[in-house]
């Protein structure tokens, strides 16, 4: 199995609803390479319930994980990174520098849509593109309206954003439905990158290794480095993310516009 990169992973002590000890995070990190997980997003909340966590403090609390990971020689290669709660004003938030994009590069940044709410993202993802950034929906099959409504994600993927997966919803769906609209996504290009959204070591360990050999299993060894690996690794370096166009499916119903 090729070396995994974990594009999403709450592995910051202390700073969001990840670990609490830092004798956590770096249980985490074990249970990762374990899993053969090479190169972790050391990824933070920036939402309203943690309003303490910024760029800087992701920075220290990042550099503190790999201090950490020298002493024990562990040497697994975390970038700090954060998953930004869409709100209205975050085009206001990015020029002030109040978020932080992957492995700071400025080029891709990690979002995701607020529990239990749908928002048409097509104008955000639009403007952000126009600012040389590339949105990153994190875990998009939380929400039916995007997983089971045909041609919803797919007008996302057009205009330029990326859709990350969570490995535990490859392995471990929540409906028999669920798991084919999942293994149809695979099979058709939908999915660009898979993380494990873990939080902590016992009840949200970043298990990845399942997921690999499932999507294997589904669309063979290639889409599944491609997703689990190279992809992740190509956007921590700022680099040109190379993705297959979803397969056309039919028309069912018009995105809707709730924001």
């Amino acid at each position: 199995m090729i070396p995994l990169v974990d594009i999403h992973c709450h592995l910051l002590a202390g700073l969001d609803d990840g670990p609490r000890t830092m004798d956590d995070a770096i249980e985490m990190c074990h249970i990762a390479w374990q899993e053969g997980i090479r190169v972790i997003a050391a990824t933070v909340h920036i939402a309203e319930p943690w309003p303490h966590v910024t760029p800087d403090r992701i920075h220290a609390a990042t550099g503190r994980l790999v201090a950490q990971l020298k002493k024990i020689r562990l040497p697994l290669t975390v970038y700090p990174c954060a998953e930004v709660r869409v709100r209205h004003d975050l085009e206001d938030m990015w020029s002030q520098g109040k978020l932080l994009s992957m492995a700071d590069r400025g080029t891709y940044l990690l979002i995701e849509l607020p529990t239990g709410v749908f928002l048409d993202l097509r104008e955000m993802v639009r403007r952000f593109g126009q600012l040389g950034v590339r949105l990153i929906l994190a875990h998009p099959e939380r929400h039916a309206e995007l997983l089971h409504e045909t041609g919803c994600v797919e007008q996302l993927i057009r205009l330029g954003c990326l859709v990350q997966v969570s490995s535990d919803s490859i392995t471990d769906p929540p409906r028999r439905e669920d798991r084919r609209a999942l293994r149809r996504w695979v099979r058709q290009g939908t999915i660009h990158l898979i993380g494990s959204d873990g939080h902590s070591p016992r009840s949200r360990p970043p298990r990845m290794a399942e997921a690999y050999r499932c999507v294997a299993g589904w669309a063979g060894a290639d889409v599944a480095d491609r997703i689990c690996s190279i992809s992740g690794m190509a956007l921590l370096e700022g680099l040109p993310v190379q993705t297959p166009r979803p397969e056309p499916a039919p028309k069912r119903r018009w995105f809707p516009r709730l924001w």
